[in-house]
């Protein structure tokens, strides 16, 4: 049976005194996509806002919001409810030219994928991993992938984080933990150093109650996890944080090239005085 939940995600920034805001870009919505259906969402923010709703150059579903109006707070609070079909994360059959690793994409398929297949240099340059490479010869791509997401989880620990930019992922493999953004850059930066075209995706994992010892890492919070483009499957999510393929369970807000484009919230206040400030964030999934 198909599940239906709902979704609550509240995100209350307080301010020491009024302040000005820039208009603010919201990617908290779940895409739409197969297998994930939205039936009802509904937001709400400071009372003079205008909210316009959009669609960006990915595709993603994202508001834009303008705050006329000083304030001493800004409330951002999202309740969607959805039905997902489940889904195995391995039902799909790749096209035989990707069956084993390494393999070429196909012209069409390059020009079409090139942003994603980009190197990343500078501070997203992908580092040598010590626990892990690459088999010699070719191996299968399913199995290769699934090794190397094992190996993040294994070795990358995770860590609450939930204020601040990504790190570069050389720190990550140095520091040997991160959070689920920084394990998800890292797992893009390995994806296209081997050749893959890869992008990052921002949005939900839920899982239904039960045995909280198996429950995964970021469950029940915003998560980010990895999309890589294979030949018959299209683009496939990889969970390095967990060490899983993506199933229903991940519901996708914002894909895109690099952390800003998946950022679920991006704005700035303003202030002619220093102002302290404070924000809280909550998010609760539960079955319908």
């Amino acid at each position: 049976m198909n599940p239906r939940i709902r979704l609550h995600q509240l995100s209350r920034y307080a301010y020491s005194s009024a302040v000005s805001f820039s208009p603010h870009l919201l990617r908290i919505f779940p895409r739409s996509e197969p297998g994930r259906f939205l039936r009802h969402f509904e937001l709400q923010t400071n009372s003079a806002a205008d909210v316009q709703f959009r669609r960006d150059f990915f595709d993603n579903n994202v508001a834009r919001a303008y705050y006329p109006e000083r304030s001493t707070e800004l409330l951002i609070e999202l309740t969607a409810e959805l039905e997902l079909r489940v889904e195995n994360a391995f039902h799909f059959l790749l096209d035989p030219h990707a069956a084993e690793y390494p393999f070429p994409y196909s012209a069409r398929e390059r020009e079409r994928l090139t942003p994603f297949l980009a190197s990343v240099t500078g501070s997203d340059k992908a580092p040598a991993l010590s626990f892990w490479s690459p088999p010699a010869g070719q191996t299968g791509t399913v199995a290769l992938l699934l090794s190397l997401v094992s190996a993040l989880n294994e070795h990358i620990r995770y860590e609450v984080r939930p204020d601040g930019p990504s790190r570069a992922p050389v720190e990550t493999v140095q520091l040997g933990v991160g959070s689920c953004r920084d394990t998800a850059r890292l797992l893009m930066a390995l994806l296209r150093d081997l050749g893959f075209a890869a992008r990052l995706v921002s949005g939900y994992l839920w899982e239904p109650p039960g045995d909280d010892a198996n429950k995964k890492h970021a469950d029940g919070s915003f998560h980010a996890w990895t999309e890589v483009a294979l030949p018959g499957a299209g683009w496939v999510g990889l969970d390095g944080t967990n060490g899983v393929f993506c199933d229903h369970h991940f519901i996708a807000c914002a894909v895109g090239l690099d952390a800003e484009d998946i950022t679920p919230v991006s704005g700035r206040y303003f202030s002619d005085a220093p102002v302290d400030s404070t924000m809280d964030a909550t998010l609760r999934i539960e079955l319908l």
